[in-house]
């Protein structure tokens, strides 16, 4: 999930250039996304940081109450030597800055994909 069009595109174009990855749904806000997690659960999760109408982080602990084997990738534009600790904290698998590479992305789903954490230390 992600407020804006163009990180949705992005991730769209790397599932749609993975055969092994299918995209059930984007949301571009948390009650969008609450709608949509009751209507089809995902197998995998990418959740920003930042949302107009609230913080992924809260997000992800209230959806790993319910769905606590959810593998999550957290991402985020701003730059908080907190966001990876955080992450952690509320139960992602992993973090990841929007300013990371196109193989820094594959890298961190494949990890977290093969039930390993994948935390990016922001600067």
């Amino acid at each position: 999930m992600d407020d804006h069009a163009i990180i949705r595109g992005v991730f769209l174009t790397l599932v749609e250039d993975a055969p092994d990855l299918t995209m059930a749904w984007m949301a571009s806000s948390l009650a969008e996304a609450r709608d949509k997690i009751k209507q089809d659960a995902p197998d995998f999760l990418v959740m920003d940081v930042g949302l107009p109408d609230g913080n992924g982080f809260d997000f992800i602990a209230e959806v790993l109450q319910h769905l606590p084997r959810l593998p999550v990738l957290m991402v985020s534009a701003h730059e908080d030597s907190s966001y990876p600790q955080r992450a952690a904290a509320c139960g992602a698998k992993g973090f990841i800055a929007k300013e990371a590479s196109l193989a820094q992305l594959v890298e961190a789903v494949s990890t977290i994909q093969q039930d390993g954490d994948w935390f990016m230390r922001a600067e």
